[in-house]
């Protein structure tokens, strides 16, 4: 399962963790480049999730 890491925090997640938070609404999709998502959450924040490399 591939590993996730926001950007603006270093807080790690696993692909299940993010899929959650795009199926519940607490965050939505801005913009998706290639691996890497671009996030809002629902306060209204901005944030960059990318892969970790294995």
């Amino acid at each position: 399962m591939t590993t996730y890491r926001i950007v603006e925090t270093g807080t790690h997640l696993n692909g299940l963790e993010l899929d959650l938070h795009l199926l519940f609404g607490t965050w939505t999709v801005r913009d998706r480049d290639g691996e890497t998502w671009y996030v809002r959450t629902r306060e209204g924040d901005e944030l960059t999730v990318t892969p970790v490399p294995d």
